[in-house]
């Protein structure tokens, strides 16, 4: 199914810049083929897309400069848990070749561990910022907890 959504997301995507005049552009800058560009984008790390991702979540919130300094945290908070998970995914890679099933699971046992801490230190920073938000924003920022847990931002 990714091998079909892939190519097809591709030619929606040109299709569109072309309708807006972009095609020549975005056709210099998109790789080929898509399932090599498919490929490389598993290997980003989290600190690669994280600056990005913050910038989605300001702009979707609608933060308010009377809300910047809690968001802030938030940010911060987000760019320290995706350098920790970026060092761990590159201790996971180097080690990859040489383990077995019991290292794999204690691997596994090492993301949830790190997940969980993020998670909490994530929440501490947020609560204060969920708590100035105005409900139309709480309502925004339910929706893309919700989007992000599921995992629905990795299936578009």
């Amino acid at each position: 199914m990714i091998r079909l959504r892939t190519p097809l997301l591709a030619a929606t995507l040109l299709t569109g810049a072309a309708a807006a005049g972009l095609a020549p552009a975005l056709a210099q800058t998109t790789p080929a083929p898509v399932e090599k560009h498919h490929h490389a984008l598993a290997r980003l790390l989290p600190g690669q897309l994280v600056e990005g991702r913050i910038a989605f979540l300001k702009t979707q919130l609608k933060i308010t400069p009377a809300q910047e300094a809690q968001w802030q945290q938030v940010a911060a908070v987000m760019r320290e848990n995706a350098k920790a998970l970026d060092n761990t995914i590159a201790a996971a890679r180097q080690n990859r070749s040489a383990t077995g099933a019991v290292q794999r699971l204690e691997s596994r046992e090492q993301f949830a561990k790190m997940r969980a801490d993020a998670d909490a230190r994530l929440l501490t920073a947020f609560k204060p910022l969920y708590a100035s938000l105005s409900p139309e924003q709480q309502q925004m920022a339910n929706r893309l907890v919700a989007a992000h847990h599921h995992g629905w931002h990795r299936r578009a």
